[in-house]
């Protein structure tokens, strides 16, 4: 499989995405939120030209990433598969999930974050930066994590679990 050349890509920036250079910083602002990059790499000059390009390369992905996140949000869904593993409630930014335990698990929600249940057994997390997102997901699902023998657990949608055989007599 071949690798696209990035430097042949274009990419194409919405209107109302707004740019903001101080120092070494790269804010970016959008209808959804803002971002703050690091762009400090470009100006040592002691660096090899192969690493230059490779971290070009993963900072124009960064940016990418950047771009439609604050334009549009990124969002990820999680399903509970199990008997009893429910989204009890959201309220005062605190999630409150049941998962089999003898108590309640309450979850904080960060401020770039904005949650939704539209069942008792799906979550829909929305967030402006991808990363941050990703990171929170895996916080919840850190708490019961997929079973691979019943396949119980907090699942992302469309994630397929492959499961084990049992025991054998």
């Amino acid at each position: 499989m071949k690798n696209k050349n990035i430097f042949k890509t274009s990419l194409k920036i919405p209107n109302v995405v707004k740019f903001l250079v101080k120092k070494n910083l790269l804010f970016l602002k959008g209808p959804e939120g803002s971002i703050c990059l690091d762009i400090s790499f470009f100006a040592s000059k002691k660096v090899n030209p192969i690493n230059k390009k490779i971290k070009f390369s993963s900072f124009f992905r960064l940016f990418q990433k950047s771009v439609v996140g604050v334009f549009l949000n990124f969002v990820l869904r999680l399903t509970f598969v199990g008997v009893g593993f429910r989204v009890e409630s959201i309220e005062n930014n605190f999630i409150k999930l049941k998962l089999g335990f003898s108590h309640f698990i309450f979850i904080r929600i960060p401020l770039y974050v904005e949650v939704f249940a539209p069942q008792k057994t799906s979550l829909v997390l929305k967030s402006f930066d991808e990363q941050l997102l990703k990171e929170f997901c895996s916080k919840i699902c850190f708490f019961r994590a997929p079973d691979v023998y019943k396949g119980k657990g907090i699942l992302y949608k469309n994630e397929i679990l492959i499961l084990k055989e049992g025991k054998k007599k």
